[in-house]
């Protein structure tokens, strides 16, 4: 009975088109956050350098959000998932950083930065999901009289 209740609080939250923009903005988010992790991990030297100046990819991720608030309020026919996408990238990339922002150095402080991303990602599906997963749980259990 549990595992039908949770089957249909997933079709709930993932076919209802109302629901669809927070999976999008979590699907962008979280394997942007990967591989941007990844990447300076494993290649510190790839970057952008412009006149001798360090591009950080938080700069890529405050444009991409700026871009993105941009279309959705001039463009409304946008397909809102493909924008929802879009901006969890951005979300990834600016925040990524955020370490960066906090303590307004060149230094990644990487400890902070992951300490942040993991509470975005924790507060999307834990307040976007969790909270829309319990009510749909809630509303199994009383429509079939459990």
């Amino acid at each position: 009975m549990h595992l039908k209740a949770l089957r249909y609080a997933y079709q709930q939250l993932i076919t209802h088109p109302s629901r669809q923009v927070p999976f999008w903005i979590l699907a962008g988010f979280l394997p942007t956050f990967l591989i941007s992790r990844f990447i300076v991990d494993e290649s510190p030297s790839l970057y952008l350098s412009v006149h001798g100046t360090h591009v950080h990819h938080l700069t890529y991720g405050i444009i991409v959000l700026a871009i993105t608030g941009f279309i959705s309020l001039v463009m409304p026919n946008v397909p809102r998932r493909a924008l929802a996408a879009v901006y969890g990238i951005g979300l990834a990339l600016a925040f990524d950083e955020f370490g960066m922002w906090l303590h307004l150095t060149a230094n990644y402080n990487i400890e902070t930065s992951i300490d942040v991303m993991v509470g975005i990602l924790v507060f999307l599906v834990i307040v976007v999901y969790g909270v829309e997963i319990a009510r749909s749980v809630g509303r199994f259990f009383r429509d079939n009289g459990v």
